[in-house]
């Protein structure tokens, strides 16, 4: 199953769910009007059973104020769970006790940790979430929680890093990251403020129970109804957890085939697997609130009557048909008896960090190791008619670039770990800075054109602190030394920096870095595409919105035709090849009528607009516009850097997360 088809699912899956939790609260609440009707119309009634429709119809008022405030119970406590996980899956680590890692961190084992998680990220093309471990979990678990890719986080057991080594900590990761990108972390969060609800209802009956006075015939009614109340909310809590546990199966099956797909490695994933089953503590989790995460856990961390996920046994001969399940046990013992070991190339890297980043950061260079691209032919750059970026041969067909939305491999993490690498490590490091990570947006916005940067430093002296000035100065170089292929990694590297400033200085951010980019009166490329992602980054991570929409083809003729136009001017070196580059991608999405090619003034606002609209296209429809870009940058068989941003940056903003292709 693609990308594509995978988010079809997980739609489905949402509306189905949405069907069956407003049948189970439809149901609690027809329930409790029944008993509430049935005590109260009791002395009023000829018959018992003529009750609840005696008290509905002398009082109907009432009846109707009872059914409003069981809806209302439910309805807003739904809703206020769902106002605080908007904050971003951190929410749910930290309410499991989890400490949020650092960059900086000096131990070995969060620094795999953060390493892996670090090159995940940059392979599948979503920006870095924050990352946590639950220091007092001596099992093996992991969890993904968020509600869109710009305010995930991925969570680890302390076990987990004790007992894991290298490929099964990647294996466990590549398995989370899978539920970030089959669209399982959104769902998982609606489950658990849906549940919220029907679980107030039962904790009302139960705290009425409990101070409900005793001893006086009057009294007995109202302890008869809180007991009813909550029995009921109960039930109703039981069938959304069965709802909960069949949707959770299923999604950890995919997230098992998904992992091992982005891996490439099934031996990885197996050994966490066995592991577990050879621990004592095995997977479970001891933190009390750890049930209302249940769902979103790599393996069962509590006890229920109805499993979250499929068993052990099942999961292990998915991944190896021929394994002997008969000796899981002694295997996972035997598993368990040989201690991680750290490879030499993660020693030396520690200790390189350890040493060098601060210096190298005071200093204001960081070497860079370049990127091993050949194939470079100069092309001329329709906006300057300077030289433009070197053209590069990719490393995968671009034909298959909408096949790779959404999909790592093993190239992908390999290419990802040389682009960490790249990374100069002061950057890296400001990932743990809010400011620092604000100065390295700026200073990629500073341009090398002498007389504009002094305009652009002294319209940030005065728009920022003395400290904050000071700190963009000293990440200057640094950003400007980046190899052009690197720029938005670095971006989603220091995002989760960002996404901890308040929303205030966040959106300050976003207009200051809009004045830069205006500062010279003209936008190029690489400014409006780090502009772009930078505000749909800030967006979803604080909207939260559908990823998808229903928009056809048909019906974006018009945003479609300023987005090939625009692309096939800046991958071709004049414009009888921007027109048959056009055409080319073109025929693929709007093979009947398509708009002719025209040059698009004022690219960068209408541009900006036509994505805006873009967004909401179908899934399907998403992948026949990624299909005519592929086509389109492809039609000189070359990709120029131009090309390669406006690619990423249009999957970014589509929620079509692109793996590197440089």
């Amino acid at each position: 199953m693609d990308f594509y088809n995978r988010q079809i699912e997980a739609r489905r899956q949402t509306r189905w769910l949405v069907a069956a939790f407003v049948l189970a609260i439809t149901a609690v609440v027809l329930a409790v009007d029944l008993v509430l009707f049935a005590i109260f119309g009791f002395s009023h009634a000829a018959r018992p059973l003529d009750a609840p429709v005696a008290f509905v119809q002398q009082r109907p008022h009432v009846a109707a104020f009872c059914t409003l405030t069981v809806l209302g119970i439910i309805g807003l406590s739904s809703l206020f769970k769902a106002l605080q996980l908007r904050q971003g899956g951190g929410v749910v680590a930290r309410s499991l006790g989890g400490v949020r890692v650092s960059r900086d961190t000096a131990d070995l084992k969060l620094r795999r940790l953060h390493n892996v998680v670090e090159e995940m990220s940059i392979a599948s093309g979503v920006p870095m979430p924050e990352i946590y471990v639950l220091e007092h979990e001596s099992g093996i678990n992991a969890f993904a929680a968020g509600h869109t890719p710009a305010n995930a986080a991925i969570a680890v057991t302390q076990g987990a890093l004790d007992k894991l080594n290298r490929d099964e900590l990647q294996g466990v990761i590549a398995h989370e990251f899978s539920h970030v990108l089959n669209g399982d972390m959104r769902l998982n969060m609606q489950l658990m403020g849906w549940l919220f609800g029907l679980f107030v209802v039962a904790l009302i009956g139960r705290t009425l129970l409990r101070y409900a006075p005793r001893g006086r015939r009057a009294s007995g009614g109202l302890v008869l109804a809180a007991f009813a109340v909550m029995v009921l909310g109960y039930i109703g809590l039981l069938a959304g957890r069965l709802l909960q546990a069949a949707v959770s199966r299923q999604r950890e099956r995919l997230a098992d085939a998904s992992g091992v797909q982005f891996t490439r490695n099934p031996e990885g994933l197996k050994g966490a697997l066995v592991k577990i089953a050879g621990l004592g503590e095995g997977s479970r989790i001891v933190e009390a609130d750890a049930e209302q995460a249940a769902h979103m856990l790599f393996a069962p961390g509590v006890s229920r009557w109805f499993s979250t996920h499929p068993t052990l046994v099942e999961r292990i001969r998915e991944l190896d048909p021929t394994f002997d399940v008969k000796r899981l046990q002694n295997a996972g013992v035997h598993a368990l008896s040989t201690i991680p070991a750290f490879t030499d190339a993660e020693l030396v890297e520690a200790q390189i960090a350890n040493a060098g980043a601060l210096r190298s950061a005071a200093a204001g260079t960081t070497p860079i190791i370049k990127q091993t691209i050949t194939g470079a032919v100069p092309a001329s750059s329709p906006e300057t008619g300077e030289a433009a970026p070197s053209r590069q041969a990719a490393p995968v067909p671009l034909h298959l670039v909408a096949d790779q939305v959404g999909t790592v491999t093993t190239v992908h993490i390999q290419h990802a770990g040389a682009l960490r690498v790249a990374l100069p490590e002061a950057i890296r490091a400001f990932a743990e800075s809010g400011a620092r990570a604000r100065a390295v947006v700026l200073a990629l916005l500073i341009s090398r054109n002498e007389a504009i940067r002094e305009s652009q430093l002294a319209m940030l002296r005065k728009a920022l602190p003395a400290a904050d000035f000071g700190i963009v100065q000293d990440t200057l170089p640094i950003a400007q030394g980046l190899d052009p292929m690197l720029r938005l990694p670095a971006l989603q590297q220091v995002f989760p920096a960002l996404r901890r400033l308040p929303i205030a200085e966040r959106q300050g951010l976003a207009k200051l870095a809009d004045r830069l980019i205006r500062s010279d009166a003209k936008i190029d490329v690489f400014e409006f595409c780090l502009a772009r992602l930078l505000a749909t980054l800030l967006r979803d991570e604080i909207e939260a919105r559908v990823p998808h929409g229903n928009v056809s083809l048909a019906d974006a003729q018009a945003d479609i035709h300023t987005l090939f136009a625009v692309l096939a001017r800046f991958g071709a070196r004049d414009e009888r090849l921007a027109r048959m580059a056009y055409e080319a991608g073109m025929h693929l999405v709007l093979p009947m009528h398509r708009p002719p090619y025209a040059v698009i003034d004022d690219w960068p606002v209408k541009l900006a607009e036509a994505l805006q609209r873009l967004e909401k296209l179908h899934p399907f429809a998403k992948k026949a516009l990624i299909d005519g870009m592929a086509k389109t940058v492809a039609h000189d068989a070359q990709l120029n850097v131009h090309e390669a941003e406006l690619l990423r940056t249009v999957c970014a903003i589509l929620h079509c997360p692109l793996p590197p292709l440089d």
